[in-house]
């Protein structure tokens, strides 16, 4: 018998790229405005937007393009016309078009996995979007069931295995966040597996734990299906 009852991965930058559209969009951002700030300090003042902005919009593109809105409305002193911001609209439209690229090695470890564990996908971000992206990638069929949620802390987790008849000491969850992916798992009861990627929203950073047996860092995906083996 295995002594896990759940895995659950994380989507964006842990099976698909996603971070990459959004530092594009920031960085034509600085420029699109570069006649007002410098092209960094635009880029910046649109990541502080973003921050605040979580408790009122939530995560996903349409919330960062309503702040992309507010932040040009500001650092114009609300002399922003409304051809700049059709612009900035756009950038979002095409935000949200984007095809869906996988990451190396996700299929091949869904593949192993699958079959002899039960998968869950859990993401947060905006509801329409996220359930498009699943379908997008061709994943959707590893999962025996996606959750997407407004954010991930310890509650989160633990209504999600009840919900799927698991026990949350009994799951792990993998993704490319310390903050939403692994402490909030571990600190439920579970096990949290860090898989990392090469850039992270500022918001995301956390630091690594380094106190608890349940907490496992891996090289990539593939390292997932060996802490499984390890934990039987």
């Amino acid at each position: 018998m295995s002594a896990l009852d759940l895995i659950a991965f994380d989507a964006d930058d842990t099976l698909w790229h996603n971070l990459i559209h959004f530092d594009a969009a920031e960085r034509a951002f600085g420029e699109m405005f570069s006649h007002l700030l410098p092209p960094d300090e635009g880029a910046h003042a649109l990541a502080e937007a973003e921050k605040r902005n979580i408790a009122h919009y939530g995560f996903g593109v349409k919330s960062f393009t309503l702040s992309m809105i507010e932040t040009a409305i500001t650092i114009s002193g609300e002399t922003v016309d409304a051809a700049t911001i059709a612009k900035l609209i756009k950038m979002g439209r095409t935000m949200l078009d984007h095809e869906i690229e996988l990451l190396p090695h996700v299929e091949e470890t869904l593949q192993a996995l699958h079959g002899n564990h039960r998968l869950l996908l859990v993401t947060k971000g905006d509801l329409h979007h996220q359930e498009r992206k699943v379908l997008a990638s061709g994943l959707a069929h590893y999962f025996e069931g996606v959750e997407i949620v407004s954010d991930k802390k310890p509650e989160t987790y633990e209504r999600i295995c009840r919900r799927h008849g698991g026990k949350v000491e009994r799951t792990l969850m993998a993704g490319n966040s310390i903050r939403s992916d692994v402490l909030p798992m571990i600190r439920a009861g579970g096990y949290g597996v860090y898989v990392p990627f090469d850039i992270l929203w500022d918001h995301e950073h956390e630091e690594v734990p380094d106190d608890t047996p349940r907490f496992f860092a891996v090289k990539d995906i593939r390292g997932v299906a060996d802490v499984a083996g390890k934990l039987g």
